[in-house]
């Protein structure tokens, strides 16, 4: 079977022998071969008897770092770092910085490629450091480079207020406006740090950082359900109520997350009627089948099992869903002093079906699992896992 690896450092190997070969030319333009020098001979040798390591020792000893050779040894480091091999490519980085003669611009490339080894093998503390120090001291694009990759250190290492601080820093103009998709992740960060004052039941933080995360995005949803939250623990029901409408105009996608609490708060009041009457206008607005479930239990309550079957057959035969079959069963069995064998069993079939399907999916890269992640944990993409109908 064909090591991909070892061919593509054979090939670099090739370019590194052609380099040398050239240098010791002085780049002249001869009709001869280029003469190889032993480094070379060596390194190659060892590649062939599958001792990387040494190869790698014997190349970067024996190619100069200058404005040519830089990017071979870049690429080498990179190579390694994608195989899983971060030892190697933290050596390669660390030989380059030790090298004299390699200051100013080439340094802070370098000097990023290692931070970017220290991420790779989880040393975020190292990783932390070295990114502040060159964001400091950078110019654009360098220093964004650096604030992005320091955003998802503290992303990953959960310092909310960090990674709002760094991407502050993104903006090169003062009074700037962050671009829309730093917007909307710096959201998310100050919902995180709702989250955490809503644990600690410290609602007058909670409240201050959900101000905050609506202005950064305020087509973002979720402020509006962390709010919603907040308002029902308050015992402001109505004020919760009037948050979790705007749902539906900023994010159709999440209405699901906002309903169990849409409810609960409209039968806190003693005002069903109103809800029914909303979950209507949503209906005839396009609603989605969770808005149907929801309104068939309510017609339940108020009408009757009965009732409630036959509006969901009539939902039914307009778009299909298997949730809103399975609950029209449901509804007809709970009617029955005898169950239907033939219903009761595809009944408890549909039940099992929703059991195993996923309720939520990333639209992104397509995670799918049966709670939601604001952040997907598949493609590390805030947003973008939904529910699943």
């Amino acid at each position: 079977m064909i090591d991909w690896g070892l061919l593509l450092l054979v090939l670099l190997a090739i370019a590194i022998g052609y380099a040398l070969g050239w240098r010791s030319r002085g780049g002249a333009e001869e009709p001869d071969a280029p003469v190889l020098e032993p480094h070379y001979i060596q390194g190659l040798n060892y590649l062939l008897n599958e001792q990387p390591d040494a190869a790698i020792d014997t190349f970067i000893g024996a190619l100069d770092v200058n404005s040519e050779t830089l990017e071979t040894h870049l690429a080498l480091g990179n190579l390694l770092r994608k195989r899983g091999e971060v030892s190697r490519a933290i050596k390669i980085h660390q030989n380059l910085l030790a090298r004299p003669g390699l200051e100013g611009e080439r340094s802070k490339q370098v000097q990023l490629e290692l931070a970017r080894d220290f991420i790779k093998s989880g040393l975020l503390d190292r990783a932390e450091m070295l990114l502040q120090e060159l964001a400091e001291t950078s110019a654009h694009p360098l220093r964004t480079q650096c604030l992005e990759y320091l955003i998802e250190i503290y992303r990953d290492e959960k310092e909310w207020q960090k990674a709002i601080d760094a991407i502050n820093q993104l903006s090169s103009r003062r009074f700037a406006r962050l671009p829309d998709r730093w917007r909307m992740v710096q959201s998310h960060f100050f919902c995180e740090l709702a989250e955490d004052a809503l644990r600690r039941t410290d609602y007058l933080g909670a409240r201050r950082q959900l101000r905050a995360a609506a202005l950064a995005d305020k087509q973002s949803a979720r402020p509006s359900l962390l709010l919603a939250e907040l308002e029902h623990r308050l015992g402001q029901d109505k004020e919760a109520i009037r948050t979790l409408k705007q749902v539906f105009h900023q994010d159709p996608s999440l209405l699901p997350e906002a309903l169990p609490l849409l409810s609960q708060c409209h039968k806190s009041l003693g005002i069903q009627d109103q809800l029914r009457e909303y979950l209507h206008e949503l209906l005839e607005q396009g609603g989605s089948t969770p808005v149907v479930m929801a309104l068939a239990e309510l017609i339940a309550d108020d009408e009757g099992s009965e009732a409630a079957a036959r509006f969901l057959g009539d939902q039914v035969s307009d778009g299909p869903s298997l949730l809103a079959v399975g609950q029209m069963l449901q509804f007809q069995l709970s009617d029955q002093r005898e169950p239907d064998e033939n219903m009761l069993m595809a009944s408890n079939a549909i039940r099992n079906i929703q059991k195993t399907r996923p309720h939520y999916r990333c639209y992104n890269c397509g995670f799918s699992g049966q709670q939601m992640h604001w952040l997907c944990p598949g493609c590390k993409t805030w947003g973008s896992v939904k529910p699943v109908e």
